[in-house]
């Protein structure tokens, strides 16, 4: 039972991610309106455009990873999300250094 509930909650997320996912770049610039990027000018209101859309994009990643540490926390195991956000930020420390420092991107 605990793992079609486990099945479960993991295939919500993603449907869901997708679905944010969807609705985030449907209406960025309605929120983006209602957030007030609109008043401070022309350059901000591109600048939160751009970040709304990159962060759009990881919404079914972030919902699936938080719906499997509540999967693994319902089975007593709160050591292997531990090992896999620290895995996860050790990978984007690197690729903050490549991208940021190395290609110029930053």
């Amino acid at each position: 039972r605990a793992v079609a509930v486990g099945g479960q909650a993991l295939s919500l997320a993603i449907v869901l991610g997708f679905t944010l996912t969807a609705g985030l770049i449907a209406l960025s610039q309605p929120l983006l309106d209602v957030m007030g990027t609109g008043v401070t000018g022309p350059d901000a209101n591109a600048y939160a455009k751009s970040f709304l859309l990159i962060r759009a994009f990881a919404a079914p990643a972030v919902l699936s990873i938080s719906a499997a540490t509540g999967i693994l926390r319902g089975y007593l195991d709160t050591k292997t999300p531990l090992y896999v956000l620290a895995a996860a930020n050790l990978v984007n420390f690197g690729l903050d250094v490549i991208l940021i420092l190395g290609a110029d991107l930053g």
